[in-house]
């Protein structure tokens, strides 16, 4: 859990160091060392734009750090089909969760809302909430450390547990916790499934957007299912959602994605070759994109990190590790 640990402290780190960029501004700009006020524009405005510095931060540190790679694999293409099922999917889901959020009595505090609200009111807020949080989170949560527990551990529900699980902490607060560590877990299980990101990107970038769309559209962001639609409408609306996301994961698992991609990596050596060779054949099993998969590759004692030489290129094999 040693790399998975680091990646979340380094995520915290870059949240917290270039949160506090605004806020220093703020006090230079005064000349006071009172916090600054949530209504000031200047600090809004630094305050959003650091959140999608610090987003790009974490994104570049991923890719150079070589925790997750921008390749065919992370993101092969998939079936029109399979990403309209996801869509449907992640909405479902919304639908039942809302009105499970209002039977349990979850607001969010006037700091929380506050929050939120200057989220939704400005474009940078916006960008930073449709378009950068599902990219970065999905980079770091499904591909880098999810993708890499299931490398390295056999059972792949504890892959897809703990990342959830950690999806769900990093959000901070009591509202967000909980359906974000439900929604973890249906991406967690569609990126297994498939061996991309793209579908769990997708479904967390539709997940934002109807957050975003049915604050600017509902006239009252605080009204809830029960007052718009009454307790039948409401009702119907959270079983129908149960529906539909239930009819989702048996499309996706029976129609869909009849065999999950295989995770779990290891070397076989195909044939046995003179020890003076310095190539040999062997198999990788449990590649994420072909259970079969043939490179020819130096042996195995003769890697440095890991790096695999064949016809499809050099490849980092650091994710390729058998331990932590």
């Amino acid at each position: 859990m040693k790399r998975t640990i680091k990646l979340i402290i380094y995520f915290i780190a870059y949240q917290l160091a270039f949160s506090s960029f605004p806020a220093i501004a703020y006090m230079l700009r005064t000349h006071s060392f009172e916090m600054p006020l949530a209504t000031d524009e200047t600090y809004i405005f630094q305050t959003l734009l650091c959140s999608l510095l610090a987003s790009l931060a974490v994104i570049i540190h991923l890719i150079a750090g070589r925790y997750v790679s921008l390749n065919r694999q992370n993101f092969s293409p998939l079936s029109v089909s399979l990403l309209i099922t996801c869509v449907l999917f992640v909405t479902g889901m919304g639908m039942w969760s809302n009105y499970l959020n209002e039977l349990l009595g979850v607001s969010m505090s006037p700091q929380l809302q506050q929050a939120f609200e200057m989220l939704m009111q400005h474009p940078l807020g916006i960008i930073s909430t449709v378009i950068m949080a599902p990219v970065v989170e999905e980079l770091l949560f499904r591909g880098a450390i999810e993708g890499h527990l299931l490398r390295i551990w056999k059972k792949p529900a504890y892959a897809i547990i703990v990342s959830s699980l950690l999806f769900g902490l990093v959000h901070g607060n009591l509202v967000q916790a909980p359906f974000a560590f439900l929604l973890g877990l249906a991406l967690g299980w569609i990126y297994y499934h498939t061996g991309s990101l793209l579908p769990s990107i997708l479904m967390h970038f539709i997940n934002n957007l109807t957050a975003t769309l049915t604050y600017h559209l509902s006239g009252d962001p605080d009204t809830t299912l029960t007052e718009t639609f009454g307790a039948t409408g409401a009702l119907c609306i959270a079983l129908g959602g149960i529906v539909l996301t239930i009819l989702c994961v048996w499309i996706i698992r029976s129609k869909l994605i009849t065999q999950p991609a295989a995770w779990f990596l290891r070397l076989q050596p195909l044939t046995t070759q003179s020890k003076n060779l310095s190539y040999e054949t062997y198999q990788i099993i449990g590649h994420p994109y072909h259970s079969d998969y043939h490179h020819r590759v130096r042996p195995f004692h003769t890697f440095g990190h890991g790096e695999l030489s064949g016809r499809h290129g050099s490849r980092n094999a650091r994710s390729h590790s058998l331990q932590e």
